[in-house]
């Protein structure tokens, strides 16, 4: 039997907010100082963050921050009814 390979696309947090549709990266530093988004980030021994978009048994990244943030009239993530 061969050993499945784990393969995660992993991005600076500039890039993800780029992704994300984001005009700065306030929210996502917001979110990473309260500690929500820990199951996200990968950390690289130099020390640079790396945010994983679509981890494996969890729900997107996109998902948690819309699940975390207010709703408001110019954010990105609008109020579906």
């Amino acid at each position: 039997m061969e050993p499945k390979s784990l393969y995660l696309e992993a991005y600076t947090i500039s890039e993800t907010a780029r992704r994300l549709g984001y005009k700065s990266t306030k929210t996502i530093y917001r979110l990473l100082q309260r500690d929500l988004l820990e199951d996200y980030v990968y950390l690289e021994k130099s020390g640079r963050v790396y945010l994983i978009l679509e981890p494996p048994n969890l729900t997107t990244l996109a998902e948690k921050i819309a699940a975390n943030i207010q709703v408001r009239r110019k954010n990105i993530i609008q109020k579906r009814n």
